[in-house]
């Protein structure tokens, strides 16, 4: 099997979460008005998402361990 880069992995995963938005995986945007500024999350269905999409992610590790420079660098 051949093994993906970066590049590849994060085209990858844009392009699920593009089928995955197309497929109705996530919610409709809110309005501006009902939207709470300022917070990461506006309901649970947010929250929710938000952990989907955290648990997707490699952390700074595993992007160094791929030789990788983490973005932004804290």
């Amino acid at each position: 099997m051949a093994r993906i880069n970066a590049e590849q992995e994060q085209e990858n995963y844009v392009k699920k979460q593009i089928r995955e938005a197309r497929e109705g995986e996530y919610p409709e945007h809110k309005s501006i008005q009902e939207a709470e500024n300022g917070s990461m999350v506006n309901d649970m269905e947010d929250l929710k998402q938000l952990g989907e999409d955290m648990d997707e992610m490699s952390t700074n590790s595993e992007d160094e361990a791929q030789g990788l420079t983490p973005d932004p660098e804290q």
